[in-house]
């Protein structure tokens, strides 16, 4: 049995690689459960990045990278308030770690997988790449620099849908619908994103959020974020629903 910490978890000035991009809107909808609705702007979210020990109050060093829905109706706020940032849906989550999987997946329903991200900076330019089961299904380059763009504080809204199966199968013993609102802060620099591709497996379900074509780049954010793991608190229960239909 792999251990996992206590909620919450601090990780402190990650150098992330946040990129908002558009995608078909029928794939947005399916992945999303009831209850939510991808946001009028059909953007995914997409982080990368990378940590040490150091950087983490329980968690060791580990590589990340997520995909989430915005949705439409969950908007939380940052500086000062005058910033509205849509929720964000997990839909697919890949770490190097099997502690921060097995908290991710227990803790707040996550769907977390293995995978590998790797980031390079060469004169400029960083290269970002996921692998799952020792193949590339995601490369991202950006043009980058250390110059300044500023400073941003708030909350995230973030959401899973928790699901534990009946150990017999055939339905579920636990279907959640979890909040989990994440305060941060994020020192900014300047960046702009050159390419995105995405090669999953054909019929691979994160295929489906692939970019739409010609590439729409919806939002980017390059900085060194500080933020909290936070505890999930349910806001949903679907088997309580459908008990009471």
């Amino acid at each position: 049995m792999v251990w996992a910490p206590q909620p919450p978890q601090l990780i402190h000035n990650a150098r992330m690689i946040i990129v908002g991009y558009e995608a078909d809107r029928t794939a947005l909808e399916e992945v999303l459960p009831t209850g939510l609705s991808p946001h009028a702007n059909n953007t995914i979210q997409m982080n990368m990045y990378e940590i040490e020990a150091d950087q983490s109050s329980g968690f060791g060093g580990f590589s990340l990278t997520y995909l989430t829905v915005e949705v439409d109706g969950h908007d939380s706020l940052a500086g000062d308030g005058t910033v509205a940032i849509p929720g964000r849906f997990f839909a697919y989550y890949w770490n190097s770690s099997p502690r921060v999987i097995a908290y991710a997946r227990e803790g707040a329903g996550i769907p977390a997988m293995p995978g590998v991200r790797t980031g390079t900076v060469d004169h400029g330019v960083l290269t970002s790449s996921l692998v799952v089961e020792g193949q590339e299904v995601i490369q991202l380059t950006a043009s980058v620099t250390d110059n300044p763009a500023g400073h941003l504080g708030g909350h995230l809204n973030y959401y899973a849908h928790r699901q534990i199966p009946q150990p017999f199968g055939g339905f579920a013993s636990l279907s959640e619908l979890i909040e989990l609102p994440l305060p941060f802060t994020v020192d900014l620099f300047e960046a702009s994103i050159d390419s995105l591709k995405f090669s999953f497996p054909e019929g691979h379900p994160a295929g489906r959020l692939t970019p739409v074509s010609p590439l729409n780049i919806t939002s980017l954010l390059y900085g060194d974020v500080t933020f909290t793991y936070s505890m999930g608190r349910v806001i949903r229960d679907y088997l309580e629903e459908d008990a009471a239909l």
